[in-house]
């Protein structure tokens, strides 16, 4: 949350920039150079990213790839700063970085502008140490890998040169600053087409908005359309179906998380708190803006464990308002599972309770006393002032894109300044472990990105 998220999908062309620290030649003599291109050579290959053209200056490195997966390009990276740095330092008896921050990364729209980031990269400077020798004078190259549009140029690599040559020779300023500033703000070098078509996929906002106050995400959409409570006389004609899918919670962007399977969930999505129309609570972030990242297009959850709150959908228990302790059944009369001609018959001819009706109200019960105990544990924790608002963003500065808003993490130098004895009680009754597993759980926000790239497949 506090990094630049990076957008990564297969088989799509990145412009990266690995920049020196400032005023720092990091490439000393040209022994050095040739190191490092043999790291490149090398680790390309390993990770399988297809270098298509590339410079090798005395404060930086940047070249044009193809991305085969996911995690190809943010594992050449940091192999490749880390080894060089090792060697670096061990050469000339230094400690400490290299580089200057994380590297900078803008998606191309290679049917667009490939041609144009290829030849923006090696006009930069002169230098041998560069992909220009490859693409314009046919020199052997061990980094290169031609991109199938260059290969398209032509049916001889005589003909594809002359025709790159074309690209190369255009001197389009507007074009070049429009490069420039897409990689240096890390934005999407592409058409605004190409932008809305990929937010479409992904389900993310990926264009620059004008700055203001953040907004908070629409209002979840809620699971249950028209909750009434159960009864034996006017339902007595009503069918639900097995539950076969989870359609019904296709757009819900958080899922309702109880204390006991905290652990469960947070493996794989983060748990945070929110506030809702009646009181805080605990939820699963399921979504970046569009869609339930959770549910696959066949309507099945991506983990092996089903939230609670989804397994009881279409009944819910309520408390009777002028009695707590009293509680009653409810059902969602609008849901998809619930019909008068398909399914199993809520009640018997008698108007006694099927089995079906007897499990749900047994599975009810048997979780009432954990959404109790969730409840309280909430509001103890919010009562004691220890939650601190966060969101999920792309970019930073005047480009920075809030995807999701409006919800409580723990602050860990809060939670450390609480009394001694606050802290003791909390670690006897199971608090502690509680939020450490909810802390840990905010490590799966990275995880969301991963399933919104995998999604746009």
């Amino acid at each position: 949350m506090a990094k630049k998220q990076r957008i990564f999908i297969e088989n799509m062309t990145y412009h990266i920039l690995l920049n020196c620290l400032s005023d720092m030649n990091v490439f000393k003599k040209d022994i050095d150079k040739e190191f490092f291109l043999e790291l490149v050579s090398q680790y390309s290959k390993t990770y399988n990213v297809q270098i298509h053209s590339y410079i090798l200056d005395t404060e930086y490195f940047e070249f044009l790839a193809t991305s085969k997966n996911i995690e190809s390009i943010p594992k050449f990276m940091q192999t490749l700063g880390r080894l060089y740095v090792s060697y670096f330092n061990k050469k000339y008896e230094r400690s400490g970085t290299l580089w200057q921050g994380r590297y900078k990364s803008s998606l191309v729209e290679f049917n667009t502008y490939l041609f144009d980031v290829m030849s923006f990269i090696e006009r930069r400077v002169k230098t041998n140490y560069s992909s220009l020798n490859k693409n314009l004078f046919d020199k052997k190259d061990n980094i290169v890998i031609y991109h199938d549009k260059y290969k398209k140029l032509g049916f001889t690599q005589e003909q594809r040169i002359k025709k790159y040559k074309v690209f190369f020779e255009q001197n389009n300023k507007e074009k070049d600053d429009f490069i420039l500033n897409c990689l240096e703000k890390q934005k999407i070098t592409a058409t605004k087409k190409f932008i809305q078509k990929l937010e479409n996929n992904l389900g993310l906002a990926l264009q620059s908005k004008k700055r203001g106050r953040p907004k908070k995400t629409k209002k979840d959409i809620k699971m249950y359309k028209n909750l009434q409570i159960l009864d034996k006389e006017k339902h007595k004609t009503l069918k639900v179906s097995e539950m076969k899918d989870l359609f019904f919670a296709k757009d819900m962007s958080s899922i309702p998380v109880m204390v006991n399977e905290l652990g469960a969930v947070g493996k794989s999505f983060p748990v945070v708190f929110i506030n809702s129309d009646e009181a805080s609570t605990l939820v699963a972030i399921t979504s970046l803006g569009n869609g339930n990242l959770a549910i696959n297009e066949e309507g099945k959850w991506i983990t092996n464990y089903i939230p609670i709150s989804l397994r009881k959908y279409p009944f819910s228990m309520a408390a009777v308002r002028d009695n707590p302790e009293q509680k009653i059944v409810m059902i969602d009369e609008d849901a998809s599972l619930v019909s008068k001609t398909k399914g199993r018959q809520l009640f018997k001819k008698d108007g006694s309770q099927s089995e079906l009706l007897e499990n749900a109200i047994k599975f009810l019960s048997d979780n009432e006393n954990t959404v109790l105990m969730t409840k309280k544990i909430v509001e103890e924790i919010v009562k004691s002032g220890i939650l601190e608002d966060r969101e999920i963003s792309v970019g930073e500065g005047e480009e920075k894109k809030v995807l999701l808003s409006g919800f409580k993490v723990v602050d860990k130098e809060k939670l450390n300044k609480l009394s001694d004895d606050i802290l003791a009680s909390w670690v006897r009754r199971g608090i502690i472990s509680f939020i450490d597993l909810h802390l840990k759980s905010l490590d799966n926000i990275n995880t969301l990105f991963q399933l919104a790239n995998q999604r746009q497949k």
